[in-house]
C-alpha cells in the first residue's frame, strides 16, 4: 500500500511540478466536449492526441469509438495513462516526443491541447510534409501563435505553404482558468481543415516553398523588385496585370490565390535554371 501511495505521489508531483514543456492541462469539461464536437469524430477515425497528459481528451475521444493514439513525452504521465487506459482496446499510449513520433500513414485527425513551447515545430510536422495524411484538426495553443498562423499580411513561407493545402481558422479564445497550471498567455482553439482541392499540388510543395522564401527575403519590398531575379521585365509586367496589383505592392501583401498564380506563371514560362533553389533537408 505504501509503494502504491509513493507511486501516486510521484505521478502527482510530475503533474503539478515545473512545466518545462509549456504544457497546461485542460480541465474544463464543457470545452473538452466542444473540441471533440468540432472535430466531427466518428468510429472510423484515427485521432492523435498530442501531449495527452492525464487523458482529459483521450478518454472522451475514445467514447466516440475511434482509435486514439495518445502521445505523451513525460514518462510518469505516460505510465499513469497506460495504466488508466489498459481496459480500453481503442486507446494506444506512446511514451514519445511528438516531434519524433511517426504519424499514421492512413488518414487521421488531431484533437489536442499541445505543449505551447513547441507549437511551431508541431505545426510544421503536421502541415509541411506533403505526405502527411492529416485531414483536420482541433488544436488548443497559445493565442499569439494561432494569430500568426492566420494573419495577413503574411511573411512566413512555411505558413503560406500550409495555407495552400489547409484552411486555418481561430474558433475561439479560452480563459486561463480552464487550465492547470493556468498559462500566463492567452489561449485559443485553432481549426485545421484540409482543402478539398489544394491551391498547388503536393508534389510541387518544395519548389513553391523555395519561390516564396526567395520572394519574401525582404517582405516589404515592391513585388516587381522581389520577383525580378526570376521573371523578365516583360513577364513581371504581365504578372502584375494578371494579379491585379501595382508594381509597388509589397510582396507580403499577396494572398494565397495570388501566390498560386505567381507559381503557375513561373512553372509555365520561366526556365528551370532561374527557379529558386530547393533547400536540401537536413
Amino acid at each position: 500500500m505504501r509503494k502504491h501511495n509513493k507511486r501516486n505521489r510521484k505521478v502527482r508531483k510530475c503533474i503539478e511540478g515545473p512545466n518545462f514543456s509549456g504544457q497546461h492541462f485542460m480541465h474544463h469539461k464543457p470545452t473538452i466536449r466542444e473540441l471533440i464536437q468540432l472535430a466531427s469524430i466518428g468510429s472510423e477515425d484515427t485521432v492523435v492526441d498530442i501531449g495527452a497528459g492525464k487523458g482529459a481528451l483521450t478518454f472522451p475521444l475514445s467514447d466516440r469509438g475511434c482509435q486514439v493514439l495518445a502521445v505523451e513525452y513525460d514518462k510518469a504521465l505516460a505510465t499513469y495513462l497506460k495504466e488508466k487506459a489498459k481496459c480500453y482496446n481503442n486507446i494506444h499510449v506512446f511514451h514519445q516526443n511528438i516531434l519524433g513520433f511517426p504519424l499514421p500513414k492512413r488518414p487521421f485527425k488531431v484533437v489536442a491541447n499541445i505543449p505551447y513551447a513547441i507549437t511551431t515545430e508541431i505545426m510544421k510536422k503536421l502541415l509541411s510534409d506533403s505526405a502527411s495524411m492529416l485531414q483536420n484538426g482541433i488544436i488548443v495553443m497559445e493565442y499569439g501563435a494561432a494569430k500568426r498562423f492566420t494573419s495577413f499580411p503574411q511573411k512566413n513561407p512555411d505558413i503560406i505553404l500550409w495555407r495552400m493545402w489547409f484552411d486555418l481558422k481561430i474558433i475561439k479564445r479560452l480563459p486561463a482558468s480552464y487550465f492547470s497550471p493556468p498559462p500566463s498567455v492567452s489561449s485559443a482553439v485553432l481549426k485545421i481543415r484540409r482543402k478539398t482541392t489544394p491551391l498547388i499540388s503536393y508534389k510541387n510543395g518544395q519548389h513553391f516553398h523555395a519561390l516564396v522564401s526567395y520572394a519574401l527575403a525582404y517582405p516589404i519590398q515592391p513585388l516587381s523588385r522581389a520577383l525580378s531575379g526570376i521573371f523578365t521585365p516583360r513577364q513581371v509586367t504581365h504578372l502584375v496585370k494578371t494579379l491585379n496589383v501595382s508594381r509597388e505592392t509589397s510582396i507580403n501583401q499577396l494572398r494565397e490565390e495570388q501566390w498560386k498564380t505567381v507559381f503557375e506563371t513561373m512553372s509555365k514560362h520561366v526556365d528551370r535554371r532561374y527557379w529558386p533553389s530547393v533547400k536540401k533537408k537536413r
